[in-house]
C-alpha cells in the first residue's frame, strides 16, 4: 500500500510565510532561554502540536530514542543527589534532569523549525533570497524523505534530487505544486491570534517557570 505523503498544512492557511518564519524564531528564543526542564518540556510539546498542525510527519519512536540517548550521555555526571551506584559510577538526579532538559530542547528545536519553515518563504535582499531558497529546499526534502531507502541510500538520494531538481534533458520537475504558483496570502486575524497567544504563552513559561 502506498504511503500517504500529502498532509494538510493548516498553519499556512492563516500565516504569511515571512510572519510564520519570524514567529518561529520567537518561539525558538523562548525555548532556548527557558531555564527548567519542565518549561522546555512544555515548549517542546507546543512545538510538537504546531508541527502536526503544519502537516509534518513526526516519528514518536525516533524522538523518544533521541531524548533517551541525550539523557544517557549525561547520566553519569556528578550533579546533585545520588540516586544509585552503577559500579564505580554514581547516577545522580541533577545529571538526569540536565540531560532531560537538553533532550527536550533539541527535539523542540526540530519541532518548531518544522512548524515555522515554509517552502513559500521569501526574504528581502540577495542573502534573504538565498536563505529562503535553502529553507524551501529543506522543506521539499523533508516532505519526500520517505523515498530514501537505507539499502540503496546513494541511489535513492540521487533519484530524489533528480525528481525535485531535474538536470537531465527532458526531465520534468514533479514536485511543483499549486502553492508554488500562487503567491501566499496575508496573515489572517486567526493567524495573528495564534502568533500572539503562542508567543505570550512561550514567554510566560520561559520567564516564570525557571
Amino acid at each position: 500500500m502506498a504511503r500517504r505523503t500529502n498532509r494538510t498544512d493548516r498553519i499556512s492557511r492563516h500565516l504569511h510565510p515571512t510572519v510564520r518564519f519570524f514567529w518561529g524564531l520567537g518561539l525558538l528564543a523562548c525555548l532556548v532561554f527557558a531555564g527548567s526542564w519542565q518549561a522546555r518540556g512544555l515548549l517542546m510539546t507546543l512545538g510538537l502540536l504546531l508541527a502536526l498542525a503544519a502537516g509534518k510527519r513526526v516519528s514518536p519512536g525516533y524522538f523518544s530514542f533521541l531524548i533517551a540517548s541525550i539523557v544517557v550521555f549525561h547520566l553519569f555526571l556528578p550533579l546533585g543527589r545520588v540516586w544509585f551506584q552503577l559500579g564505580p559510577w554514581a547516577v545522580t538526579e541533577g545529571a538526569f534532569l540536565l540531560g532531560l532538559g537538553k533532550g527536550f530542547t533539541f527535539a523542540g528545536l526540530v519541532f518548531l523549525s518544522l512548524a515555522s519553515i515554509s517552502r513559500d518563504l521569501r526574504l528581502p535582499g540577495r542573502f534573504g533570497a538565498l536563505w529562503g531558497q535553502t529553507f524551501s529546499w529543506y522543506e521539499q526534502l523533508m516532505d519526500q524523505r520517505h523515498a530514501l531507502k537505507p539499502r540503496a541510500l546513494l541511489m535513492s538520494v540521487d533519484r530524489l534530487l533528480e525528481k525535485l531538481y531535474p538536470t537531465r534533458p527532458g526531465s520534468l520537475r514533479t514536485s511543483l505544486t499549486k502553492a508554488e504558483l500562487v503567491p501566499a496570502g496575508p496573515t489572517s486575524v486567526a493567524g495573528w491570534i495564534l502568533v500572539v497567544l503562542t508567543l505570550a504563552a512561550g514567554a510566560v513559561v520561559a520567564v516564570l517557570w525557571r
